[in-house]
């Protein structure tokens, strides 16, 4: 029986949420791909329209750069517009986890999802993916304290609202699968 502390089974590098787009080059042709998250260490993708035939893929990804919201006022939360956020663009290679050796190539399109270690990023990239992530869990962090806080005022509501969209949740969705949802995120940082 395996025990939960053994550091065999502990991430290396905490990973956090990503919504966005990732380019990678297989041969001739370039495919677009979604990310789900994002560490030092590598990516999760999925949605791939192809899986590539090599192991070391060329990539490009969309990395978003999030304000540390917990430094805003209400009302400069209230201004910020997701499509304003700068962004960085990342490119580097990545090698596939996942083996598929002995898999039909018809049974390659069921594949979801594929984690990919990225081989030998620059200190710049390892720099810029450190910060988006410490910068996402201190604004989940934050949203988190927002639940906590939250009282019968509207402006308390919407303010809660406000940052989980920013931070790429339904604003929409009702306060305790919303809150249920953020705190998995938040225990999936750091946890397998």
């Amino acid at each position: 029986m395996t025990n939960k502390n053994d550091s065999r089974l502990q991430r290396k590098y905490i990973r956090a949420p990503l919504k966005s787009a990732c380019l990678y080059v297989d041969g001739e042709h370039v495919f677009k791909a979604r990310v789900l998250n994002i560490s030092e260490g590598g990516i999760l993708l999925s949605d791939l329209p192809h899986i590539p035939e090599i192991n070391s893929l060329p990539l490009a990804l969309d990395l978003l750069q999030f304000p540390r919201m917990q430094t805003l006022t209400f009302e400069q939360i209230k201004e910020l517009k997701i499509d304003e956020f700068p962004r960085l663009i990342i490119k580097t290679k990545a090698r596939m986890v996942r083996s598929f050796d002995g898999i039909r190539p018809v049974d390659k399109i069921f594949v979801n999802f594929i984690g990919c270690d990225f081989f030998n990023p620059s200190p710049e990239i390892k720099s810029n993916i450190s910060h988006y992530v410490e910068t996402f869990a201190k604004n989940t962090v934050y949203l988190l304290s927002l639940f906590e806080s939250l009282g019968s005022r509207s402006e308390q509501l919407e303010h809660l609202r406000i940052v989980a969209n920013l931070l790429g949740y339904d604003q929409q969705m009702k306060i305790p699968l919303l809150r249920a949802k953020v705190l998995h995120d938040y225990q999936s940082l750091g946890s397998l």
